[in-house]
Order: C-alpha cells, then sequence, then structure tokens
C-alpha cells in the first residue's frame, strides 16, 4: 500500500510521496524516503528557488506546484510554475501538481514544455482531460475527495493511482486502506498493488 501523496505528519513512512505546499518545509521533509519539495499559489509567497535546486540535486522530488484560479496573479503563478517545473525536467525528476479550475492551462504548459514525468494530484477534472495528461505522459491521482467528481466512475476506467493528501499517520493509513478497498470492490483488482507498483516505478 502506497499513498500517492501525502503530507509530513506523526509517523515517517517509506511508503507514501510526502509532499509540500512551502519551499520553507524542506527540512521537515527530509527523513522520508519518497518526498517532494513544492511551492503553491497561496502558500509561498516569495519562494527560494536555489533550495528547490538544490534538493533536487539530492534526490527530492517536485511538488506540490501549479495553478490555482481562486488566487490573483495568474501570470506570477505560471512564471513560478515553469521555473518549478524546469528544476524537475533538469534534474529528472518527478513533479506532483495541484491544479483548481485551470486544467487546460497545465496541460498547456506541460505541453509546451515537454514535461512527461509527473502526477495530477487529486484529479476531479473531466475524464476527456485526463486522457490527455496521460498522453502527455502523466498519471492521475484520485483521493476520496474524488467522489464527488462528476467524471468519478469514467476516471475508474483508466489507470490512476491513489492518494489521501493527509497528514502521515494512523488516520491517513486507513483512509488510505478503506479508499483502496472501496475501488478494488468496484473495478475487481487490487487498486493498492497497483498503485504502489506504479508509484514506486516512476520514482525510481
Amino acid at each position: 500500500m502506497f499513498d500517492a501523496h501525502a503530507h509530513p505528519g506523526t509517523i515517517i513512512r517509506d511508503n507514501a510521496l510526502v509532499c509540500s505546499a512551502a519551499i520553507a518545509e524542506h527540512l521537515v521533509l527530509s527523513p522520508y524516503k519518497y518526498k517532494a519539495l513544492g511551492t503553491l499559489p497561496g502558500h509561498d509567497p516569495s519562494p527560494d528557488f536555489s533550495i528547490m535546486e538544490r534538493v533536487a540535486k539530492d534526490g527530492f522530488h517536485i511538488g506540490e506546484i501549479g495553478l490555482d484560479k481562486r488566487f490573483p496573479d495568474p501570470a506570477e503563478q505560471e512564471r513560478i510554475f515553469r521555473t518549478a517545473l524546469e528544476i524537475a525536467r533538469d534534474y529528472d525528476r518527478f513533479a506532483v501538481i495541484h491544479t483548481v479550475r485551470e486544467y487546460g492551462r497545465t496541460l498547456s504548459i506541460l505541453s509546451d514544455m515537454k514535461i512527461r514525468k509527473f502526477m495530477m494530484h487529486g484529479y476531479t477534472g473531466s475524464f476527456e482531460m485526463a486522457k490527455l495528461f496521460i498522453e502527455q505522459g502523466g498519471i492521475i491521482s484520485l483521493s476520496p475527495r474524488g467522489k464527488n467528481a462528476k467524471s468519478f466512475k469514467a476516471l475508474l476506467t483508466l489507470p490512476f493511482v491513489t492518494e489521501t493528501d493527509m497528514e502521515t499517520g494512523m488516520e491517513e493509513e486507513q483512509t488510505l486502506e478503506a479508499w483502496n478497498s472501496y475501488l478494488s470492490e468496484i473495478i475487481g483488482i487490487d487498486i493498492g498493488k497497483r498503485s504502489e507498483r506504479i508509484m514506486k516505478e516512476v520514482l525510481s
């Protein structure tokens, strides 16, 4: 069982990709085996990309990063997003992408920059857009909130991984186990095993 997107919590786990929303959190991430350093609108007003570049050299992945329609200054958001993606591309790191109502612009940037190693975390967009992200080389990740998406049933026909978007700990582990079991019953395969295999392949 592997959590494709979690945050630093009370338990240090080796079977989760633990992400941050602000570059200042890089020291908190250090004990985790799989970690990604990110910067998001509304969380990190002055990101220090020299830190992100340094930890990318040391094996950190990049994320979560992305665009968010709820926050102002889309041009500055895009500049920061592109800068982080450049670091991911230059150091051959996996990028964890957080997008709120900006799927089309996100796909355009990924295509323009030829980004192939990425995950759309907590995906709730359309089935058609999900296929385009997968064709670009990306992975779709579903959290329990994904059940509320209009496209939820259609998304289950695509390859995807599972996440909690929670702090690592007992509650997170129980949530992931329940989510994987729920999806496995619907689809008829062991979603937990499939998600773990996919994530360890892309992170290796």
